[in-house]
Protein backbone atom coordinates (compact mmCIF):
# COMPACT_ATOMS: atom_id res chain seq x y z
CA UNK A 1 0.00 0.00 0.00
CA UNK A 2 1.33 3.84 -0.76
CA UNK A 3 1.03 6.40 2.04
CA UNK A 4 -2.22 7.76 0.42
CA UNK A 5 -3.99 4.38 0.63
CA UNK A 6 -2.82 4.50 4.40
CA UNK A 7 -3.96 7.86 5.23
CA UNK A 8 -7.36 6.99 3.25
CA UNK A 9 -7.95 3.71 5.28
CA UNK A 10 -7.20 5.61 8.51
CA UNK A 11 -9.81 8.34 7.34
CA UNK A 12 -12.08 6.13 6.60
CA UNK A 13 -11.53 3.91 9.81
CA UNK A 14 -12.04 7.41 11.81
CA UNK A 15 -15.09 8.72 10.14
CA UNK A 16 -16.70 5.26 10.96
CA UNK A 17 -15.61 4.78 14.37
CA UNK A 18 -16.98 8.44 14.79
CA UNK A 19 -20.00 7.89 13.34
CA UNK A 20 -21.03 4.08 14.94
CA UNK A 21 -19.73 4.96 18.56
CA UNK A 22 -16.60 2.61 18.08
CA UNK A 23 -13.44 3.11 20.23
CA UNK A 24 -11.35 5.41 17.71
CA UNK A 25 -8.26 4.29 19.29
CA UNK A 26 -8.93 1.07 18.06
CA UNK A 27 -9.51 2.48 14.59
CA UNK A 28 -6.22 4.20 14.96
CA UNK A 29 -3.97 0.89 16.50
CA UNK A 30 -5.53 -1.41 13.58
CA UNK A 31 -3.98 1.13 11.31
CA UNK A 32 -1.02 1.61 12.97
CA UNK A 33 -0.11 -2.09 12.93
CA UNK A 34 -0.74 -2.28 9.47
CA UNK A 35 1.29 0.32 8.48
CA UNK A 36 3.97 -1.08 10.94
CA UNK A 37 3.58 -4.64 8.90
CA UNK A 38 3.70 -2.83 5.68
CA UNK A 39 7.07 -1.00 6.64
CA UNK A 40 8.92 -4.12 8.07
CA UNK A 41 8.19 -6.48 4.67
CA UNK A 42 8.79 -3.74 2.27
CA UNK A 43 12.56 -3.34 1.98
CA UNK A 44 13.48 -0.08 1.51
CA UNK A 45 16.41 0.96 -1.30
CA UNK A 46 18.82 3.89 -0.22
CA UNK A 47 18.65 6.10 -2.94
CA UNK A 48 22.40 5.78 -5.01
CA UNK A 49 24.49 8.59 -4.52
CA UNK A 50 25.43 10.42 -7.60
CA UNK A 51 29.09 11.12 -7.43
CA UNK A 52 30.27 14.84 -8.35
CA UNK A 53 33.22 14.92 -10.67
CA UNK A 54 35.16 18.35 -10.55
CA UNK A 55 36.02 19.75 -13.16
CA UNK A 56 39.67 20.98 -13.82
Amino acid sequence: MSAEQFLALADTLRAYALHSGRDLNAANLFVHGMLMRAVKTEPVTPPERETVRKAA
